[in-house]
Parts: structure tokens; sequence; C-alpha cells
């Protein structure tokens, strides 16, 4: 990291803690200042008893003695109180910088953080290091708990002799250490972070019911097993070699520094004999200059500590320049239309992904009229899916437009954008609440019973409900008290149930929508969905495109797009393209050949 990107983290946490709670923050600054000044005034404060007892004065003995058990008494207060601010703070700053994490995360116009290694890099490392990024701040706090020790520990040594100040240069080379082996441990980080990724999907993999049966049914435990101990294995030997050039920097800072402990102490002891010092003054030295031995290293520490939490701070900083980049590159000019007169328009789209050079979609130049319904099909991989997220905006692509009545989408403000569209993909989400949150979040302004039902009828699911427990009000997910547990295809359904809440789209999405049901049902299903899409067409306009590898299901849409490698193969009626004889007539056959 270079030295604004220290700057920034460090900024980032401190700005973050002082949102979260500011009296904390100005309570623990103060509380661990004033235990610090307690624990150096201790040695001082013995050395004036010792003194006293030395010239026999009752008075000074006594005023000394009570100043040594103060430091004790209060030291023990306030580092007690100061560790319960710290503990506070932590809390709340942990709730601040997980919901900054959602913000970015969830506010992202598109879905390039979760796409692009480099980026997820950054994510997952994130999450793995939470426990540095929240004590970030109390590390901070210690760093200047640290140095107001030094500067007191210093006038105090100096008080006796100023050639005492020499000590601190001895521990120069554990400071000038610490920023060397904090950035070992970063490019440990850095360096683990894929198989430490993989090593996570693997331990994903068995936590889930969903790979749990193929785990059994293929006997992969023992290969998943080996593969886990694989990337750990990895993960250790990517850290065992930087840990240990650390270590090797550490011990060598510290030898030097106590080459200076020793000439320190027999200084003040030559005084003390020669009668230029008195005895407290060795007593103050020798207890102080081990004191600065500890800080040294200990400061050291922490402030190796403090860079491991400003690595995760660094992180946040990332994905936050990320967050804002994204939102910098929208500039809003118009507004989507309110109805659609004359259709969506791809303009020569191509795409490729984060870093590859090859194109996922090539030069595809496309109008689906208004009021139409359009059925993209093609092999895997031809596209489809990849399409359906650039019409959503989920991808911006790499060249071309998309536009809405004449209007790119480039242009338009990202959310009033998506109030206008609406969509079920093929890797739908299972929100694991209750039913009529799960599908009433698809319009939340209007997610009321009756609109919930509405979209479940809609969506051929309404049959679901007699089944469930509570009705509407049925928890899902088998992983709560009382939940639920459904099939793929109901899950499906309450998907689709969840697109079908917003009932005058000017775009409808529908990526294999029913890719978990039957053929009859698909069917059954389509045949709802063009009767609801031509009469929301007479309403606005509105397109709805629908990904599908069923081609007796899509024959009934008004316009098929055949794409093949990422570009137009065909585009017409089933009729006009079955008369045609091209690869949708050629995929068509064998479909209806298989079905025979």
């Amino acid at each position: 990291m270079t030295r604004d990107n220290w700057r920034r983290s460090a900024a980032l946490v401190l700005r973050a803690a002082w949102s979260a709670d500011r009296w904390g923050t100005a309570l623990a600054c103060v509380t661990l200042a004033a235990q610090v000044v307690i624990q150096v005034l201790f040695a001082y404060w013995l050395k004036l008893l010792i003194d006293a007892i030395a010239v026999r004065d009752g008075g000074a003995t006594l005023l000394a003695a009570c100043g040594v058990v103060g430091s004790i008494a209060g030291a023990s207060i306030f580092a007690y109180w100061g560790s319960r601010v710290l503990a506070g703070l932590s809390g709340r700053l942990r709730y601040w910088l997980n919901l900054r994490i959602l913000e970015i995360s969830g506010n992202m116009p598109t879905i390039e953080l979760h796409e692009t290694p480099e980026h997820l890099t950054q994510l997952e490392a994130l999450r793995r290091q939470q426990y540095q990024l929240y004590q970030a701040v109390p590390r901070l706090i210690e760093l200047l708990a640290t140095a107001i020790r030094m500067v007191a520990m210093g006038v105090l040594l100096a008080g006796v002799h100023p050639a005492l100040l020499a000590l601190a240069l001895f521990g120069i080379p554990a400071l000038l250490a610490s920023p060397w082996t904090g950035g070992l441990f970063r490019a440990g980080q850095e360096r683990a972070a894929e198989p430490a990724r993989r090593a996570e999907h693997l331990l994903e993999l068995t936590a889930t019911a969903g790979a749990a049966k193929e785990i059994r049914l293929f006997r992969l435990a023992a290969e998943l097993r080996a593969r886990f101990h694989a990337e750990h294995r990895t993960i250790r030997r990517i850290h065992h070699r930087l840990q240990l050039r650390a270590a090797a920097i550490g011990v060598l800072s510290r030898c030097f520094f106590v080459i200076g402990y020793v000439g320190a102490v027999a200084l003040v002891v030559s005084l003390a004999v020669g009668g230029h010092a008195t005895i407290g003054d060795a007593v103050l030295t020798a207890t102080l200059a081990g004191q600065v031995l500890s800080l040294v290293t200990g400061s050291a520490e922490t402030l190796q500590l403090t860079m491991q939490s400003l690595v995760a701070a660094g992180r946040l900083v990332y994905l936050d320049d990320l967050s804002r980049s994204a939102h910098d590159d929208v500039t809003p000019t118009a507004e989507p239309p309110q109805a659609l007169k004359h259709g969506i328009r791809l303009k020569d789209v191509t795409y490729h992904y984060p870093g590859t050079d090859r194109p996922v979609l090539q030069g595809v130049d496309l109008l689906f009229p208004a009021g139409q319904t359009v059925a993209i099909v093609g092999d895997n991989g031809a596209g489809k899916s990849t399409l359906v997220k650039i019409l959503a905006g989920l991808y911006r692509p790499t060249s071309g437009a998309v536009l809405f009545d004449g209007v790119a989408v480039a242009d338009l403000d990202p959310a009033a954008f998506r109030r206008r569209l609406s969509a079920c993909f093929q890797d739908h989400a299972r929100f694991e609440f209750l039913v009529r949150e799960t599908v009433g979040i698809g319009d939340l302004p209007n997610r009321t019973d009756g609109a919930v039902e509405r979209a479940l009828n809609r969506a051929g699911a309404a049959g679901l409900l007699p089944g469930l427990p509570a009705g509407l009000g049925t928890q899902l997910g088998p992983r709560w008290p009382g939940g639920v547990d459904l099939s793929g295809g109901q899950w499906q359904k309450l998907s689709l149930a969840r697109a079908m809440m917003r009932q005058d789209p000017l775009l409808l999405l529908l990526d294999e929508p029913a890719s978990a049901l039957d053929a009859d049902t698909e069917h059954d299903l389509f045949r709802r969905w063009a009767a609801a899409s031509r009469q929301a067409a007479a309403r606005n306009g509105g397109v709805t495109v629908l990904v599908s590898h069923r081609l007796s299901t899509v024959r009934m849409a008004d316009l098929v797009v055949v794409l093949d490698q990422g570009q137009v193969a065909e585009m017409g009626t089933h009729d006009a393209l079955i008369r045609r004889d091209g690869l949708y007539a050629q995929l068509y056959r064998m479909q209806a050949s298989s079905y025979r």
C-alpha cells in the first residue's frame, strides 16, 4: 500500500468511528491517554519514595507512597473503564462498517463486483479479515496512547540525564521493520486469497443442502476433504515462508535495542556511584528503561497489528472507490418512458467479460417492437443470459447501446430504470422470508396480501398455498424455527410470482423461468404470460423477453431470435424460421424427434 492508501484507510475508519459513536470515540481516546500517563507516573512516584526514604523525610515519604498507591489504583480503574468503552465502541463500529459493506455491494449499478476476479478477491479477503477491520479504531487509539507514553517517559528520562533519550534511537530498527513485516503480511493475504476462496467454496459445498445429495451419491466426501487439505497446505506454505522472513527481521531489530538498554542502565549506575544521581534516579531509569524495551517492541507489534487492520480497511476503501466510480459513471440525463411506442433497440452491442478478450456477444443489432413477446433461443453458451443481463442494465455493453424508444439505458437513472423492469432469472435467489415477503419484495410499495395472491395466480403458483402450514405467513427455509423447505420447482414458482408483482413493466425478462418445471406446466404458464403480456402491451407497450430451451413453448412468441456463438444467427416468427430451414428449424426438429 502507498502512503496515500495508509492515510485514506486510517481516515475511513476514524470517520466510521466518529459516525458510529462520537462520544464513545472521544471517551476512548481520553481514557487510554489518562491510563498511560498514570502508568508512567508510577515510576516517578517510586523515585520520589525511594529518595524520601533515603533522606528520612516522613512527609515526602507519605506523599510519594500515596502517589504510588494512587497510580496503581488509577491505572487499574482506567484500564477496566477503557476496555469497556472500547468494547462498546467496537460493537457500534462493527454495525456501521457492516452496514457500509451492505450498501456498497447492494447499491452497485451493475453486478461487476460479483463477477470480476480482482474485485471478488478484495471482497472475499475483506470478509475473512472482518475482525481486523473492526479492531482498526481500537488499535489506532492504542497507537496514540503509545505515542503519549513515549513522550512522558522521554521527559522523565531526560530529567535524569539527556543522554538517556538516545535509548529511543535503538528502537528505530524495530519501528522501521514493522512496515516491512506488515507488507509481508499483506502479501501473504493477497497470495493466499485464491486458495482461501477455493477452500471456502469446498466448505460451503459440504454445508449446504443443495450439494448434499450428490456428495453422498458420488461418494465425494473424501475427495472434497483432500482438496480442502491441499488448499490449506498451499495457504500455510505461503504464510510460513513469509512469517519466517518477518520473524528474522523482528529478532534482529530487537537485538539492536538490547544493546542500548544495557548501556542506559550502566550509565545511570555509574552516575549514582559517582554521586551525580540518586538511588531513586537509578530505580527510575531501570524501571523506565525496562518499560521502554517493552514499549518499543510492543509499539512495533501494535504498529504491525494496526497496519494489518488498515490493510483490511484498505480493501473497504478499494470497494468504496469502486462504488463511487461506478456511480460517477452514471450521469442520468433522461427519465424512462412511461410507455413504449416504438420498442427496445440493441444497437451493435458487443460484450466482453472483464479481463478477457473473447466477446460473449458481438455486433448484436435487434429491435424488439413495443407490445411484443420475444423469445431468445440457442445452444448453451450462445450468450442468451448475458443478453438478458445487458437488457436489465446489470452488465454494461463493452460497445454499442441499448435504447428504450431511442433513449439509451446509459443515460437513465439506474433506480428509476429498474422500477420499470421485472425479471425472473435462471439462477434466482431463495429469499428465506415469510411467503408474503418472499413474493412481495418484487414490488415493495405494493406488497399487500391481495397483490401477492394475484401475483401467485399469474405465476401459476396459487396451488402452493393450501400445502403450506400458515399460508402466506409460512416461514421458508429449514434453518429457521418452523421453516418449511420447498422443492426446486416450488422455489422457481415463487421467483416467478415475485416477477409478476409488477403488473405493467416496460420490460419483463424471463430467463429460463420454468427450467425446474415439466414441459406441460411451462407450456401452460407461457400461454398465461403471453395473454397477460398482450393485455399489458395494450396499456403501456411493454415487451416480454423469454429465454427457454423448450422450442415447443417459444413458438407462441411474436418474434424468435436465434443466437449462435454470441451473434444473431436468425430472427423471425416461428413459422417463418421453420420455412427458412436454418439453425432454428434444425434445433426444433431435434427436440420434436426426442419428444416423439
